[in-house]
């Protein structure tokens, strides 16, 4: 199966918008028993299949967040029939229900663009008090000019949810993770180019991105050295759905020690 791993991801691409597309719906398709390709899936990709499929239609619902006039056209369009579940997907994986995330769009931009031009240059983010920490470089292409870098570690390779450590940058080297609480977490970095359009901080299909493959355990890592290149995204990358431009937000209010 780890063959054919990126035909299995095409494949759910091409047909995730079918109205409550089921694992079982694909499994059979690759002639693989639901419970097999369930599980081998999630060992080669460190996500589960329904969280994929969640996850690519959260992102699909925040491009349509601003083309649409009602949720209902939004749900539908995604490839639900329930309009609770596809509220409360949406916001389990980006922290604001689909109205919610319409209608704080303006302000969120406004406060980060604030930020572009003020003199801090981070915002740390952690949920825990651990004596655990990693720094981490990252490589980006020429073409990013005053960009914002996110940094952060979560427990899957999908970003849809806060990152248990992060920051939010506009330095490219030594960047310190801290309070890293016990666990095995993956390393993810993504950097959006200072724009003037504002969807451009809520759609981050486009963004440079980039990561650890190997997922890191803490306290037990002692490298604690890492050094991320971004890239533009390809096909087979999960998308980013935790509103980052609302994390940095949020944690600008409650952080007063940036720098």
């Amino acid at each position: 199966m780890k063959l054919i791993i990126n035909q299995i991801l095409e494949y759910i691409q091409e047909n995730i918008f079918l109205l409550d597309l089921k694992v079982e719906d694909i499994a059979e398709h690759f002639r693989y028993d639901k419970y097999y390709f369930s599980s081998e899936f999630k060992k080669i990709t460190g996500f589960s299949l329904n969280e994929y499929i969640s996850s690519l239609r959260s992102a699909k619902a925040i491009d349509l967040i601003n083309e649409k006039g009602s949720v209902i056209d939004i749900q539908t369009s995604v490839g639900y029939s329930s309009s609770g579940t596809f509220s409360n997907v949406f916001k389990k994986y980006t922290g604001s229900s689909p109205q919610q995330y319409k209608n704080e769009m303006d302000y969120i931009y406004n406060a980060v663009k604030t930020f572009e031009e003020s003199e801090n240059n981070k915002v740390e983010y952690f949920q825990d008090i651990s004596e655990s920490y990693c720094n981490v470089d990252v490589e980006v292409p020429d073409n990013l000019k005053n960009g914002i870098i996110f940094i952060g570690l979560f427990h899957t390779p999908i970003p849809n949810h806060k990152p248990i450590s992060g920051l939010v940058t506009k330095r490219n080297k030594n960047n310190k993770l801290k309070n890293i609480p016990k666990g095995d977490y993956y390393l993810l970095v993504c950097a959006i180019n200072s724009t003037d359009g504002l969807l451009s901080y809520f759609n981050l299909k486009n963004c440079l991105r980039g990561r650890v493959e190997e997922k890191l355990s803490f306290p037990d890592d002692t490298k604690n050295e890492y050094t991320v290149r971004l890239r533009p995204p390809i096909p087979e990358d999960p998308p980013i759905l935790i509103n980052l431009a609302k994390l940095l937000v949020s944690s600008l209010r409650k952080n007063h020690n940036v720098e």
